[in-house]
């Protein structure tokens, strides 16, 4: 039980952060680099609209994403469900504090405001990075993931208007929903407050992770 609770405080901690990095990239870079449902409509929307650089940014964040998965994938391999952590899991999670930290420095060479090639690929870093980190989530829960929540969101609410009540995974639902949404709170204000400094929120977030994963 004690592995499951520190299991289930890594996802919500990698969906915070996955928040975070969202609420970054959307509004300097206007794509999504972890929520890829919004990067297809981005997409859609900008090659009807005849947006030729919308367009390039949405296929950058789905290509690198996707890349990002497959390597992930290899390295994640299988998680065993009684445990809150491996080396696999480590290296992944590992891969994506590097390129965290990669895209900080480039935030910040770019003062914050990238554009042409340094947008395109600070966005190709993130969305390796989410991509990374979904595939590492997966690993760990399937069926719970940290960089998109409407599954998880629609499975809530399906038990909150079943007439049999909630199952016994709802509070976990709940609280990745609620990372989500706090994390993106938390990287717009850190945007605002401090913009040099909000690539750093994610950074941080994993970081800790990494180092608690790695406590007896």
């Amino acid at each position: 039980m004690r592995e499951l609770g520190r299991r289930d405080l890594v996802l919500v901690a990698l969906t915070f952060a996955a928040g975070s990095v969202d609420a970054v990239v959307f509004l300097r870079l206007e794509v999504f680099t972890a929520v890829m449902t919004g990067n297809i409509v981005f997409l859609g929307v900008a090659i009807g609209q005849g947006a030729v650089r919308n367009a390039l940014r949405s296929l950058v964040a789905l290509a690198a994403y996707a890349t990002g998965v497959l390597i992930g994938s290899r390295l994640i391999g299988t998680v065993p469900r009684d445990t809150s952590w491996s080396p696999r899991l480590a290296r992944a999670l590992g891969l994506e504090w590097t390129l965290q930290a990669v895209f900080l420095a480039g935030w910040i060479v770019s003062a914050g405001a990238p554009d042409g090639f340094a947008a395109a690929a600070l966005i190709a870093c993130s969305g390796v990075a989410m991509g990374t980190q979904a595939a590492a989530a997966r690993g760990l829960a399937p069926g719970m993931p940290t960089t998109y929540v409407t599954g998880t969101l629609t499975a809530l609410l399906s038990e909150l208007s079943a007439l049999g009540g909630l199952g016994a995974d709802w509070w976990r639902r709940a609280a990745i929903v609620l990372a989500l949404a706090v994390g993106a709170v938390t990287g717009a204000l850190v945007l605002v407050l401090a913009p040099l400094l909000a690539p750093a929120v994610p950074l941080v977030v994993v970081g800790v992770v990494l180092a608690l994963g790695r406590a007896p």
